[in-house]
């Protein structure tokens, strides 16, 4: 089968890029960074290019693991061809290394045991140890924890340090919601792979409760989200409760998962994802006060 260069692009996951992207653009909006300015562009290629690499390893490392076979193809990219096995680890590495050399005009200015250093390096561990060898966090139940914190408050941080200098604080409260909302991207495709996970031997918070408490995980993951954004509203940017538009798109994935149809379930959330974040984004952007202040003014 002819290898091309469009198969490796799709094997990157690109519809799930908006997993970096997203939070990266919230906090350009939380620290009122301009959105097209070069430091956002810096990031969210920083965030993208380790993400892809990630992506790839994760490919890799199932296929190494018997996670993907021919009987369970959950990515097919190695099981079907598409794609040789040493490129994708080599372009994993590329990625990675892109991240990296994107990222060191600012790491190369900070001292060893400073935050930014120390935030980005926990990232691209985690990143890379979540199927790489010897650890492997998702086949140890922890890739739900993972996945939270590294598009969550790790994400988010050290894009704040990058565009501003320095930590904020209310970063943590905008992660919630939309860390939770990636989370559920990696719950459906563990929800999917319940089976194959458990033939090979890996060991998921999904393989552990089960598909129907995995059902219930998973409307709690948006639930949270849309409680989340809710705070958000109510104390800080009153905007932000134009995400409960996308309520329908979530319960459309919900319904999904209820009717059996898991292959499609994993992208589909990606593809949701991107109208919670960008509602977010827009309420952040042009609101500057929470629902309660304005009450009280």
């Amino acid at each position: 089968m002819t290898l091309d260069m469009t198969s490796y692009i799709i094997a990157t996951r690109p519809w799930s890029f908006t997993a970096a992207a997203i939070p990266i653009l919230l906090t350009a909006a939380v620290t009122r960074t301009p959105i097209l300015s070069l430091e956002v562009l810096q990031a969210l290629a920083v965030g993208i290019f380790v993400q892809a690499g990630a992506n790839l390893t994760n490919t890799y490392y199932d296929f190494i693991n018997g996670i993907d076979t021919k009987d369970n193809p959950a990515d097919s990219s190695i099981v079907e061809g598409k794609v040789s096995k040493r490129a994708v680890f080599f372009l994993s590495y590329l990625c990675y290394a892109a991240g990296i050399f994107l990222a060191s005009p600012v790491l190369i200015k900070t001292d060893l045991n400073d935050r930014m250093i120390v935030i980005f390096a926990v990232g691209l561990i985690l990143a890379y140890f979540y199927t790489a060898k010897p650890v492997g966090l998702k086949y140890m139940a922890l890739g739900d924890i993972t996945i939270f914190l590294c598009f969550g408050p790790l994400l988010m941080q050290f894009t704040s340090l990058l565009l501003t200098g320095d930590i904020n604080k209310n970063i943590y409260v905008y992660s919630v919601p939309i860390g939770l909302y990636t989370e559920a991207i990696l719950h459906a495709n563990n929800a999917r792979d319940i089976k194959a996970d458990s033939k090979a031997g890996a060991t998921t918070l999904a393989t552990l409760v089960g598909k129907d408490l995995s059902y219930v995980f998973y409307q709690m993951l948006f639930v949270s989200a849309y409680l989340g954004a809710v705070a958000i509203a109510l104390w800080h940017n009153w905007g932000v409760v134009a995400s409960l538009a996308t309520v329908p798109l979530s319960a459309n994935l919900v319904s999904l998962y209820k009717a059996g149809k898991m292959q499609e379930l994993p992208e589909e959330t990606a593809k949701a994802h991107l109208p919670f974040g960008i509602t977010m984004l827009l309420g952040i952007l042009f609101t500057h006060r929470g629902a309660l202040s304005l009450l009280q003014s």
